[in-house]
């Protein structure tokens, strides 16, 4: 019993140290699911931080491009008072993205869950071959 108890101290400590330096992201997510709904009533704004080649293969349509390398410098782009769910291929990029609007004043931000890999599987509407 005694092991158990260790293993738990060590994971919560691992837990607050990536935590603390950006490491794990604890954005709010949204399921593709949730994410059709609040596109079927509108409001809400789309950004995808990939690169363009994987823009110019496939996207969700209406959707922002701005790269994970250009977010920091054309956040001013984006309204900080609209809802705004950022994807990338499969969740890792868009929760950098996340961190990089929440400390730039957006409070509405959420995280594709599963990117738009996860998207296209479950028949999400795209633009493009989606290769």
């Amino acid at each position: 019993m005694k092991i158990v108890g260790i293993i738990s101290i060590v994971v919560i400590l691992a837990a607050v140290v990536l935590l603390s330096r950006g490491l794990v992201f604890a954005y709010d997510g949204i399921t593709e699911k949730e994410l059709k709904e609040k596109m079927a009533k509108g409001g809400v704004v789309l950004l995808d931080v990939r690169e363009n080649d994987e823009v110019a293969n496939c996207k969700i349509p209406e959707s922002i491009h701005i790269p994970l390398a250009e977010v920091n410098k054309r956040f001013k782009e984006l309204d900080p008072q609209k809802e705004i769910v950022v994807y990338c291929a499969a969740g890792v990029r868009s929760a950098r993205a996340s961190r990089i609007l929440d400390g730039s004043g957006f409070k509405k931000v959420k995280n594709l869950k599963g990117g738009i890999g996860r998207w296209v599987a479950s028949g999400g509407a795209v633009v493009g071959p989606c290769k």
